[in-house]
């Protein structure tokens, strides 16, 4: 199997592929059922099973959104855009991490990485669209700097800056423990409790959980 489908939100359809070892990244697909645009959120590897799955959905895709730079997140957006003539969109306090990516890989795994090819970027939090939807971008950073969640209404794709029961490291080049509490403070102040929260690893939790946890740990 390529991919799960994680379930319906209202007009929108949210799918993952998991990406191989060693990273097991969650790469979302993000389908509006309406128009059938898709969006490519983290694309880390893979970039055969994502498009298989993108094949199957049935979806065009518009463009693949990064919320953040590291190598487990972008590993497969220089094949996608390439076959799916699309660009890569990320903050404007992403480029360095960006530029930085194949250098990391190659620390961590001996292999450089192909970066992004067409990046466009954006900068504070704008509101993206996917099939005329808005999609409020926000700003956490902290894990990097210029680490973004998306906010679909229902459900919010975090990247690393919050998983469940746990949080984004900060001793990467860029990393802050102090930014990082500040965001995650900010961000589950701005989301209602029954929201949904997934992660770029591991498994989804809810607001009022996430919420319950922080208060613990925060």
């Amino acid at each position: 199997m390529t991919h799960q489908h994680l379930g319906d939100f209202g007009d929108f359809s949210l799918s993952v592929v998991v990406t191989s070892p060693p990273w097991y990244e969650n790469c979302f697909l993000v389908l509006h059922k309406p128009s059938k645009s898709l969006v490519v959120v983290d694309p880390g590897g893979d970039a055969e099973r994502i498009l298989d799955t993108i094949e199957q959905l049935d979806g065009k895709t518009e463009a693949i959104w990064l919320t953040h730079g590291h190598p487990d997140h972008l590993g497969a957006a220089h094949r996608l855009e390439s076959e799916l003539k699309v660009s890569t969109h990320a903050h404007a306090d992403e480029m360095p991490v960006i530029a930085a990516a194949s250098d990391l890989s190659r620390s961590f795994t001996g292999q450089p990485q192909q970066g992004p090819g067409s990046l466009s970027t954006f900068e504070g939090e704008p509101s993206l669209s996917l099939g005329g939807v808005p999609v409020r971008v926000i700003h956490t950073p902290g894990h990097t700097p210029g680490g973004v969640c998306f906010d679909f209404g229902t459900f919010v794709l975090t990247g690393d800056t919050l998983f469940r029961n746990g949080v984004g490291r900060t001793d990467l080049p860029g990393g802050s423990e102090q930014q990082l509490w500040a965001s995650i403070n900010r961000l589950l102040g701005l989301l209602g409790e029954e929201t949904m929260l997934y992660s770029g690893h591991g498994p989804e939790w809810g607001v009022r959980e996430a919420r319950r946890w922080w208060r613990m740990v925060g």
